[in-house]
């Protein structure tokens, strides 16, 4: 949401390097330079579902402006924080005005409505209602509500029962332990705390997630072990110091610079680093029982997020794992990752967007047209996996782990896959618990 001129222009700004940038998009450039078609697809896809979102602001803003919307509807009080906000700029108010009128500082505006209002009373709400000149309505109607209906309203729902997360397992490994609890919390129960900690996650985020999941046979996964892992995720990201995070701009060219680093000894490493100077955050939490996660894409506010289990203890899959997630943040961030579609929408679209995803890590790992034209998928020989690997600038694991999938045989190239290396050098970083 754009809330003031600054970022207006900037939105503005930005949406015309989208389109420049798409312009002077050369597919042809692109293929000659190595790139597959499936990653310059995606790039180009990205870009247009960028300049989409950042149109769709825009356009917001100027109608805000423009004085035709005269009336401002929430069925939520969490809403209001954002109405007063859309309130402002409907009045053509800049935050220091607005201040001024209130006789308060202009960072305390900032505050407000950086948070949305969610840390104001009832009176500085309905004071600056009146500082607006805007008529504030609501009314009460009676319904039964659970705790975490009270605490995130806006991501409860009447079928939420906080008894269903793994309470006791997420208090095993610490989570809760951390938390900041409120006053009404000191005597609650252990699934008060719980959903106390998912709440505090998914605020000013979402928990809604692209994920990679293997289910097996008969196997159900567990939203609410989903839900809480999601949650320990995002807890993880926010602890990350913002120093050490570049603004998001991953752009197509880095998706070949991040693959060639799977050839150094500590590649999971330097790939962690490489995303966070690009504004992409990698996070590892072990998998929690019945989810059958290998990894998830989410975001944190605007910044995208990569969860990884390491569920398969594996170079191979480590790399597929994260190119895949990446996948979902370069072809779906603006899509799928903001507006949560994978929840929402039909299991066919669902497969789609997967498909995507696996389309995206997999021609970034090895060309198709690469892989078409080579003999090696058709070797027995560790040989000539590495020497096939060298040559195209990638770790051999990623080569074998690819034939063993094709093949459906896991006994062969047991000695390239890098089993049991990943979690142990993530641990020994300081980016995973034991």
């Amino acid at each position: 949401m754009i809330t003031n001129e600054r970022q207006y222009k900037i939105a503005k700004n930005d949406a015309l390097k989208c389109a420049s940038e798409l312009e002077r998009f050369d597919e042809i450039a692109l293929s000659v330079s190595g790139v597959d078609p499936t990653v310059i697809a995606a790039q180009r896809k990205s870009l247009k579902s960028r300049l989409k979102a950042l149109s769709g602001q825009i356009q917001d803003y100027e109608r805000l402006r423009s004085g035709e919307v005269r009336t401002l509807f929430f069925s939520n009080f969490v809403d209001i924080g954002e109405r007063l906000v859309q309130a402002r700029v409907m009045r053509g108010l800049s935050q220091r005005e607005l201040a001024e009128k209130l006789d308060v500082k202009e960072q305390q505006i900032q505050r407000y409505e950086q948070e949305r209002y969610a840390t104001a009373n009832l009176v500085r709400i309905a004071e600056v209602a009146q500082a607006l000149r805007f008529d504030l309505e609501a009314h009460l109607q009676m319904r039964e509500d659970t705790f975490f209906q009270k605490i995130v309203p806006s991501i409860a729902s009447g079928r939420f029962d906080p008894k269903k997360l793994p309470a006791r397992e997420m208090e095993r490994r610490g989570w809760l332990r951390d938390i900041e609890l409120p006053e009404e919390l000191a005597n609650g129960s252990i699934y008060d705390r719980a959903s106390y900690f998912v709440a505090k996650a998914a605020s000013g985020s979402q928990l809604r997630a692209l994920h990679r999941q293997k289910i097996r046979s008969k196997g159900h996964p567990n939203e609410y072990a989903l839900m809480a892992w999601k949650a320990q995720v995002l807890h993880k990201a926010r602890a990350i110091p913002k120093a050490t995070v570049g603004n998001y701009q991953f752009e197509i060219a880095d998706v070949k610079k991040l693959v060639v680093l799977s050839k150094a000894p500590d590649g999971p490493i330097q790939a962690v680093r490489f995303l966070r100077e690009r504004g992409v955050l990698v996070a590892f939490e072990r998998h929690l029982d019945s989810t059958y996660l290998d990894g998830a894409a989410m975001l944190l506010e605007a910044t995208p997020v990569i969860g990884l289990t390491l569920r398969q203890d594996r170079l191979d899959n480590f790399w597929f794992v994260l190119l895949h997630e990446l996948g979902h943040v370069v072809c779906h961030r603006d899509r799928g990752l903001l507006e949560g579609f994978f929840d929402d929408e039909t299991a066919d679209l669902a497969d789609t967007v997967e498909r995507e995803a696996d389309e995206f890590a997999q021609n970034a790992l090895v060309p198709d047209e690469v892989w078409r034209t080579s003999f090696v998928r058709f070797s027995t020989s560790s040989e000539q996996v590495i020497e096939f690997a060298e040559r195209i600038k990638i770790s051999p694991a990623i080569v074998a782990g690819r034939i063993r999938r094709e093949r459906n045989d896991f006994s062969r190239f047991s000695d390239l896959i890098g089993q049991g290396e990943v979690r142990k050098m993530i641990v020994e970083a300081g980016l995973m618990e034991e």
